[in-house]
């Protein structure tokens, strides 16, 4: 009986540990040069997850991405995560970082210091949500911005890396 209290007690008293944080890297990235880099990804099929911290939707759906990432990326899937929080605002820059932290989000993770006027000229949008899937040629396959059903968004992942 000592034996089972004893042992009992001993496994009480020893902390559980929690697996570590992943090292998570946010870039901060001028538009022209995000344009560069998803060209330089010719090859692989890229997920551009456009978000933002004070996106209840973006934050939301973000775990899917991470998800999509873990299944497809041995089979030629890239995510690159687009924060367009204000740039020059530290506490902004560490809730994002704290969130892609939380996440885990050990994809390419940017945060846009460009004006909010040029990327909204550029994607036609007003904000965030917004997604853009480009197949393995570098081409646009599908762009989802507002409400979008994670599944499609699944399906036509796997139907691009598989080709």
């Amino acid at each position: 009986m000592r034996l089972l209290l004893a042992l009992t007690l001993g496994l009480i008293a020893t902390p559980l540990t929690a697996e570590p944080p992943p090292d998570v890297r946010l870039d901060r990235v001028a538009y022209a040069d995000l344009v560069t880099e998803l060209r330089g990804l010719k090859g692989r099929v890229v997920l551009v997850d456009v978000w933002g911290t004070f996106c209840a939707p973006c934050k939301e759906k973000f775990p899917a991405m991470v998800e999509l990432h873990g299944k497809y990326g041995r089979r030629g899937l890239s995510v690159v995560s687009v924060s367009v929080d204000p740039p020059d605002d530290a506490d902004a820059r560490d809730a994002v970082k704290g969130f892609l932290t939380k996440q885990r989000a050990v994809f390419r993770n940017v945060i846009l210091t460009d004006k909010a006027e040029v990327w909204q000229e550029k994607w036609k949008v007003e904000g965030p949500p917004l997604v853009f899937l480009f197949d393995k040629q570098g081409r646009l396959a599908a762009k989802w911005d507002g409400k979008f059903d994670l599944a499609e968004v699944e399906k036509r992942v796997a139907a691009l890396t598989e080709e």
